[in-house]
């Protein structure tokens, strides 16, 4: 069954201007989940129905990235085959441990996520050396970016951005080929865990519908930036949002404790 939830007019303008700018995010250094999950949750949305609606609201931001990222050519396929079954079975088993978890651990996992995903943030440096040569080897590849699919099925936010670390310091892509491999990555890693949100009844689509449109918008225009050599701006973007959600979550769970 679906789930039932009110939310104001204003809310809902709000979140959907957020997932818009949240799919801008996504596309071009990753992390658009840890603006849309803060926000779904200071809306008062339960933990399990706003882990599920950042699902299905990534599917729609990162399938427009795809393509984009496709369109000019900036994929590494072979990457994305590899690793593609490994990443969509470990999010679904992520998805189905998420739905058996207290809404009190799931809401202070993701708070606890985001100064993690912060720090990894701020320690990454974009315009690192370009290694002529990347790993290609299986093994290796799947050893990188599968446990991550994990993580994005039982949480999720920042899974863009570890990705997109992972792929370039472990596998030795440069920045950018990095960002557009992880794309269908990330793609299928959603897919998996909005299964088991969806099976279970757990999305709220009232709030999903909007959120989703939205996200494709910002999807497209911010792997156009990307691609276009954007990402210095939205890597600072990022870190102030990461500060601000990070403050107003924190207030949430104190005061409410």
């Amino acid at each position: 069954m679906n789930v039932l939830f009110e939310l104001s007019i204003y809310w809902l303008v709000g979140l959907t201007l957020i997932a818009f700018v949240a799919g801008y995010i996504d596309a071009v250094a990753g992390g658009g989940g840890m603006l849309n999950l803060p926000t779904l949750l200071l809306a008062g949305v339960p933990p399990v129905s706003a882990l599920a609606v950042n699902k299905i609201t990534g599917i729609s931001g990162t399938t427009v990235a795809v393509i984009k990222y496709a369109l000019e050519k900036k994929i590494d396929w072979k990457t994305v085959f590899i690793a593609g079954v490994p990443c969509i079975i470990a999010s679904y088993i992520g998805g189905r441990i998420a739905l058996n978890m207290s809404a009190s651990i799931l809401a202070w996992a993701i708070l606890l996520c985001i100064p993690l995903a912060l720090f990894i943030v701020l320690r990454d440096k974009p315009d690192g050396v370009n290694p002529p040569t990347k790993s290609t080897s299986p093994a290796k590849i799947i050893a990188a970016i599968s446990p991550i699919g994990f993580y994005d099925g039982i949480l999720g936010p920042g899974t863009g951005t570890y990705m997109a670390i992972a792929v370039r310091k472990v596998l030795k892509f440069n920045l950018l080929s990095a960002t557009a491999t992880i794309k269908p990555l990330n793609l299928l890693t959603n897919l998996g865990a909005s299964i088991a949100f969806l099976t279970a009844g757990k999305v709220i689509w009232s709030i999903a519908v909007p959120m989703l449109i939205a996200s494709s918008a910002g999807g497209w225009i911010g792997s156009h930036s990307a691609i276009k050599g954007g990402d210095k701006f939205i890597r600072t973007l990022l870190i102030v949002v990461l500060v601000v959600m990070l403050a107003a979550n924190s207030y949430k769970l104190m005061s409410s404790s």
